[in-house]
């Protein structure tokens, strides 16, 4: 488990027991960008000083005003002009690192919704495509190979493992949980765990990629609209705007 997937047994419960039985998935989404949203914005307001921030806005306005307002020589337009500069160069000083610290509830819930969102485990007796790489390891399972380095494989109901040609028991069918690759360990992962597990580092295998049905929740424009990391980032961002506009927060 990497550090951004910590919260997620507690997500993943709060869905399956108390959402599910009340909202649609799109409607979970709206309600999990609602959350996000507004738990950002509590941490941004909470980490900023709004106080500083607006006094600071009054003052690059007065400044930007009297920049635009100035007509005389460029030596005097320049004391204008550094004034400003730095007083955006405060301004980014006074809301980064809050706004990188408030931007994190949303990263959890990110690589949360990535793995139970965006992929369904087949039904029993539905045919699967696996590609492995590299395309000429050998594999031992009860699966068709179509062509070096693809396979077509029956999603079991009992236990079935794919094992190496060194032994190791690489995954087990069927699956528990939705991630469609399976590599071997990275230092990234430390972040980013993958339920699944990792391929031994002695394995001849480097990745196997697993075609899970993928669910759509935007249907129109290219394949990386179709995802539940926008439509989630989607629903953040309007609230997030309607909150700031509503509470006036710098």
């Amino acid at each position: 488990m990497g550090f951004f997937d910590i919260p997620s047994p507690i997500f993943s419960w709060f869905d399956t027991v108390i959402l599910s039985s009340v909202l649609s998935p799109m409607l979970k989404l709206v309600f999990w960008g609602i959350v996000g949203s507004v738990i950002s914005m509590g941490l941004y307001v909470l980490l900023s000083s709004q106080e500083k921030l607006s006094a600071l806005k009054i003052e690059i306005a007065t400044t930007r005003k009297a920049l635009n307002d100035f007509d005389g020589e460029f030596s005097g337009a320049w004391i204008l002009i550094s004034k400003s500069l730095k007083l955006s160069g405060k301004q980014i000083g006074l809301t980064l690192v809050p706004a990188v610290l408030a931007s994190l509830p949303v990263l959890f819930l990110l690589v949360w919704l990535g793995t139970a969102y965006n992929y369904n485990l087949p039904a029993a007796g539905e045919t699967v495509e696996i590609t492995i790489s590299p395309a000429t390891a050998t594999l031992q399972w009860n699966a068709n190979k179509i062509e070096d380095g693809k396979w077509q494989l029956t999603w079991p109901t009992n236990s079935e493992q794919l094992v190496d040609s060194k032994g190791n028991n690489i995954i087990t069918f069927p699956m528990t949980a939705t991630v469609p690759i399976l590599h071997k360990q990275q230092w990234w992962n430390s972040l980013f765990g993958n339920p699944l597990g990792y391929i031994p580092e002695n394995s001849p295998l480097e990745q196997i990629d697993i075609a899970l049905p993928q669910n759509k929740y935007i249907t129109i424009g290219p394949d990386w609209l179709h995802s539940v990391e926008i439509v989630f980032l989607l629903f953040v961002a309007i609230c997030s705007i309607i909150i700031q506009f509503t509470f006036r927060i710098h």
